[in-house]
């Protein structure tokens, strides 16, 4: 489900420029890294029922999200992008010791927002 349409992005967030095709993209791919890092609490649910701080750092998570995937090259950041060592014969390189997959400005939007959450709720 997407969360922010493209003049969101542009007008609101003011993210990196892109042309429309690379924003559907990877809204969607977003949108799905948003969800999973918030256990899924937002499938199913109507945003315009929730108070404002989640509904703004929820949008603004995401296109941090499409931003931090756009500079790291698109879609295939999401899987990995590049391997991290390579060797050929005696020649080795490695590269950092590990993937980023979810942008630092993401969960710092959602933070605040109580959906990072991973504990047990109980309902009474």
């Amino acid at each position: 489900m997407p969360y922010i349409d493209q003049a969101f992005y542009n007008d609101v967030y003011k993210g990196t420029p892109m042309d429309a095709e690379t924003f559907t993209m990877l809204e969607e791919r977003a949108s799905d890294v948003v969800d999973m890092i918030t256990n899924y609490r937002l499938v199913r649910v109507d945003l315009s029922h929730k108070p404002e701080l989640i509904r703004n750092n929820v949008k603004k998570a995401v296109a941090a999200q499409i931003e931090f995937m756009y500079s790291e090259g698109g879609e295939l950041s999401v899987h990995g992008g590049s391997p991290s060592s390579v060797s050929v014969g005696g020649f080795i390189y490695t590269k950092g010791s590990g993937v980023k997959v979810v942008s630092e400005m993401a969960r710092s939007f959602l933070r605040p927002t109580g959906l990072l959450y991973m504990g047990v709720e109980v309902r009474c």
